[in-house]
């Protein structure tokens, strides 16, 4: 019993050790260009050969923002595709980088909208998500203003290639834009989630 519960408080501390060292080291990778940003909560970083990984935020971008809704944050991500795709065209990225994701906040008609194709982690992409679902449910939370719990069976890897991506540049602006028009007290329902399935506790 003991060793379990050494061995359980082993994987918490070491939990904890590994999100806040993100959370303090994001200005320093955003300095060194190892997180570029191209909206304020949307950022790339390098994930293996000729890959990049997209990312909304970091929980120090969140607690930056002065307030942070699903609206906000579509935005952020539509202005953030948009600038991506101008970096595309202008060859600052290679027309066939991969670009991918892990998203659980999206439902798969926006995916597709948005050029990208979706499927299943695979056990190590699992093995990552767990260890971010602490913090995942965390901003989740922050964003919706209530407690919140992401929902497993929502997570989604997005894969895509920088010269199709580029091609919606303009729909990745036109989204900017009328989110930017947009009421923030009005939720982004129609391209994320519904509320109830992307909150809800699996356990």
């Amino acid at each position: 019993m003991d060793l379990l519960a050494n061995a359980a408080f082993g994987f918490l501390s070491f939990l904890f050790i590994y999100r806040f060292s993100r959370y303090l080291t994001t200005p320093f990778f955003k300095r060194i260009g190892l997180y570029r940003y191209y909206s304020k909560m949307f950022f790339t970083s390098p994930y293996g050969f000729k890959t990049l990984e997209v990312h909304v935020g970091t929980s120090w971008d969140f607690f930056r923002l002065q307030k942070v809704n699903p609206t906000i944050l579509l935005r952020h991500l539509a202005e953030g595709l948009h600038n991506l795709c101008l970096d595309i065209e202008s060859g600052k990225i290679a027309p066939d980088t991969k670009i991918r994701g892990n998203l659980y906040y999206f439902s798969d008609a926006t995916v597709r909208k948005f050029g990208f194709k979706s499927r299943r982690p695979n056990l190590f992409e699992w093995i990552l998500f767990s260890l971010n679902y602490v913090e995942l449910c965390l901003l989740l939370s922050i964003s919706y203003g209530r407690l919140a719990f992401v929902r497993f069976e929502n997570l989604k890897v997005i894969e895509g290639k920088a010269s199709e991506l580029a091609r919606y540049k303009d729909d990745y602006r036109r989204v900017a834009e009328r989110l930017r028009r947009r009421d923030p007290s009005q939720s982004a329902q129609l391209i994320l989630v519904e509320r109830s399935e992307a909150t809800r506790n699996v356990a």
